[in-house]
């Protein structure tokens, strides 16, 4: 085994176990690896000792918990192991810069430790630019970026999710499954930057008005000229500029993607940018991690938009 698939195993174990007792020791010994030698490891690749990983996470965690749910202090503090809720309190004020009780009124204040990946690159940690989304029925979400990307002439091939194979439709793991074998051939000799928004449902009108019956793909964008099996349909991207956000909520989010919709719309008519309407008016919802399970629920949101400035 490898150092990134070493240090990879280490990261899911402590992911798997953040509610529960571990120590360094059962991380190393996950990793089968000595514990000194494994310590060093980890800490020259990620900049960060294992107990500090540990640490960072699980207070990132209850932040998110106290601010999302109605837990109190001290149910949070047995969840990510921590004896009192006064030790919790002073770990979690040196952490987040204020004490666990005044979370609701300082949300947007909140550190961010995410997990770390081990890919080429190292990305993760410390993400100050997240920023809690309330709306007026009172769903938040986490926006953990938004950006404006100029992506060119697209094509979106898929399923057509209203009549498409009842097999493929009935859960997003089922669509990719069915897809997969169909248009893996094309995801390297046609592959965009976009297509590594990964799997999408994309919802557009034919360039008709609102309450005309929207059309719902189920998957991926590749250049412009690639070709289409014959099982699938496509759709021509009207624009070559979108604005993009990624979002994610817990068990208080009930998982409907309109509440980021709404999010992502208000911020990009706020910004002035022109969402072209309805001659090349087109959204899509982009599954990051595959099938969303409830508390898992991350996902990003687009627009086609007009001109960037």
């Amino acid at each position: 085994m490898d150092w990134k698939q070493t240090i990879t195993k280490a990261i899911n174990y402590m992911e798997n176990n953040l509610t529960n007792n571990i120590s360094v020791e059962d991380v190393c010994s996950e990793a089968y690896i000595s514990s000194s030698h494994f310590q060093r490891v980890f800490s020259v690749v990620t900049d960060i000792s294992i107990g500090d990983y540990i640490r960072n996470r699980r207070l990132s965690l209850a932040g998110l918990d106290l601010l999302l749910t109605n837990d109190k202090v001290i149910d949070v503090a047995m969840k990510y192991q921590y004896d009192t809720s006064e030790s919790f309190s002073k770990a979690f004020t040196r952490f987040h810069g204020f004490p666990p009780s005044v979370v609701k009124k300082h949300g947007e204040s909140l550190k961010c430790f995410d997990p770390i990946t081990i890919n080429i690159f190292i990305q993760g940690g410390f993400n100050m630019s997240r920023k809690i989304m309330e709306n007026d029925k009172g769903v938040r979400l986490i926006r953990e970026k938004f950006e404006y990307k100029h992506v060119g002439k697209l094509r979106f091939i898929g399923l057509d999710l209203a009549n498409g194979p009842s097999e493929a439709a009935s859960s997003v793991q089922g669509t990719i499954d069915y897809l997969s074998p169909l248009l893996y051939s094309f995801m390297n000799e046609y592959d965009v930057e976009a297509t590594k928004y990964g799997y999408c449902f994309l919802m557009h009108h034919n360039g008709r008005e609102w309450n005309e019956t929207e059309i719902l793909i189920g998957g991926y964008f590749f250049k412009e000229d690639t070709p289409v099996p014959e099982s699938c349909i496509y759709y021509d991207v009207p624009t070559i500029n979108i604005g993009y956000g990624i979002y994610s909520g817990d068990e208080s989010f009930g998982g409907d993607t309109f509440d980021a919709y709404e999010f992502t719309r208000d911020q990009i008519l706020g910004d002035k940018i022109e969402i072209p309407y309805p001659q090349a008016y087109w959204t899509a919802v982009q599954f990051i991690d595959g099938e969303p399970k409830k508390g898992q629920y991350r996902f990003g949101y687009m627009f086609g938009v007009g001109e960037l400035k």
